[in-house]
């Protein structure tokens, strides 16, 4: 039987600060590696849980086995989610017919995946696993319980991944126009990865301390789609997964007046016969075995999201 490929999603990892913070005993802001793994390392607490309804079952979600080491290209960890049914309503046999029951499942059987984090590019990886990604419970549930592990250890700011739109997504869209005339996208600039299209916007915003930008072009006219243009080094940071949620462009393509949202799909790798190794392996990142496994995973990462080219200083 051939062994199962390792199927994929790449996400952002961004941090994000509270809207307020008024004073120094109510808490303090993410700003380093270190404390973001403190949270990572928290959330696999027996003590941190959610809980999600779907139809008639309620399921709790989990995460465990944590671990970390340098893959001589920067520290990556790993933890496992995993989501529980433990209740489930329906029609239940009796003697005479068929009722209503609800069966609470001691211990519940539960799905799991695996989350690698590549520190030194701040970008995830997440097994993707059919029957428990179909939609984005799976994503809300985790940022409830990386809040909660953050709140645990006296931080303010919240840790969110962001779907890494496939190669060239967002700019492709971008350059189809022939005359854009809005362009709509929040970004958010904890640490990007420094880029020639980007680095002129990301040290504008950090010298002025702005850490969350909502962006609204508009320009009936047409917006300026060139190279070096702000519109362009939005859409590339933007591409880059710095950002939330989906972003908006307006105007005239292929002939047409179009409304075009694109950006909420995170690009998908694929890696043959390597799923039952990542199964094997993801709780214990320090034999040489998963460090190999890890140098394979990471090469197919730069294939899809490419390292950025230093800016013209460096």
């Amino acid at each position: 039987m051939a062994e199962r490929p390792f199927l994929f999603e790449i996400y952002r990892l961004n941090v994000v600060d509270a809207e307020i913070l008024t004073f120094d005993f109510m808490g303090r802001n993410i700003r380093s590696d270190d404390e973001i793994l403190r949270v990572i390392e928290r959330v696999t607490s027996s003590n941190v849980s959610t809980e999600t309804l779907s139809g008639r079952t309620q399921f709790q979600w989990d995460a465990r086995e944590f671990s970390s080491e340098n893959d001589g290209d920067g520290l990556v960890c790993s933890i496992t989610l995993g989501r529980s049914v433990i209740q489930q309503s329906g029609k239940t046999a009796t003697e005479e017919g068929f009722e209503e029951a609800t069966t609470t499942f001691l211990p519940p059987p539960a799905d799991t995946f695996h989350l690698l984090f590549f520190m030194k590019r701040h970008l995830v990886v997440i097994e993707y696993r059919s029957e428990v990604m179909r939609n984005q419970a799976w994503r809300s549930s985790l940022h409830e319980m990386l809040d909660d592990a953050a709140r645990s250890l006296e931080f303010t700011s919240r840790i969110r991944l962001e779907p890494v739109p496939q190669e060239e997504e967002i700019l492709r869209t971008f350059r189809s126009f022939s005359r854009l005339t809005r362009l709509r996208v929040k970004l958010r600039i904890p640490n990007p990865e420094l880029d020639r299209r980007t680095e002129s916007l990301r040290q504008a915003l950090v010298e002025n301390g702005i850490r969350e930008y909502t962006q609204d072009m508009k320009n009936p006219s047409g917006i300026s789609q060139l190279p070096d243009g702000l519109p362009y080094a939005t859409a590339a940071m933007a591409q880059a997964g710095y950002k939330e949620g989906e972003i908006t462009m307006v105007g005239i393509r292929k002939g047409q007046r179009s409304t075009v949202r694109t950006g909420n799909r995170a690009a998908r790798g694929r890696i043959e016969g390597l799923r039952e190794f990542v199964r094997g392996l993801a709780s214990n990142l320090r034999t040489a075995e998963a460090k190999n496994v890890l140098a394979r995973i990471s090469e197919e990462v730069d294939r899809l999201v490419e390292r950025p080219s230093p800016p013209n200083n460096e």
